[in-house]
């Protein structure tokens, strides 16, 4: 049971934002690279495994992919979006600090939040190290990794979603 409550907790550090931005990337990074895929084309695709997908949320992340320099946005009658770069070059680490970033932790145990040994804390510093190795763990995977596992169904067919181990 230990480790069933440690996966799932683990699982709740990511946002459903970054779950979004996931499946936009692997989606697109599995895709041929001269075809753009439309933010209405995602979303039919992310209902066949996650029926409550909103549109409306999925446009706003790829939004921000896009401001972040992840996608690239192509207007016109062929228009929607590709990856500003190739997949082997996008991290977890990039899409983690472009929609959850946040500064590193502080330590925030003191009574009334002012913690007398704010420089000297080895709570503040054992944080921060777990942060930083876990940045670090998190830029040691790519998209194009994530994405070879990924079974891409276009939308209309049934989801077919394969984890090769």
């Amino acid at each position: 049971m230990k480790g069933v409550t440690a996966r799932m907790a683990f699982t709740q550090l990511f946002s459903q934002r970054f779950g979004y931005a996931v499946h936009t990337l692997c989606y697109i990074a599995r895709r041929p690279s001269d075809v753009r895929v439309t933010g209405p084309e995602l979303a039919a695709w992310m209902r066949t495994f996650w029926p409550g997908t909103s549109e409306t949320y999925l446009t706003n992340v790829i939004q921000r992919l896009a401001r972040g320099g992840l996608l690239r946005s192509h207007r016109g009658v062929h228009g929607g979006y590709s990856l500003a770069r190739s997949p082997e070059t996008i991290t977890v680490r990039d899409i983690v600090c472009l929609l959850d970033s946040s500064p590193p932790p502080e330590c925030n145990l003191a009574p009334g939040g002012a913690c007398p040994v704010h420089v000297g804390c080895g709570i503040l510093h054992t944080l921060k190290g777990l942060a930083n190795d876990c940045l670090e763990l998190l830029d040691a995977v790519s998209i194009a990794q994530l994405s070879e596992g990924l079974g891409v169904n276009m939308p209309g067919e049934p989801a077919v979603i394969t984890i090769e181990s």
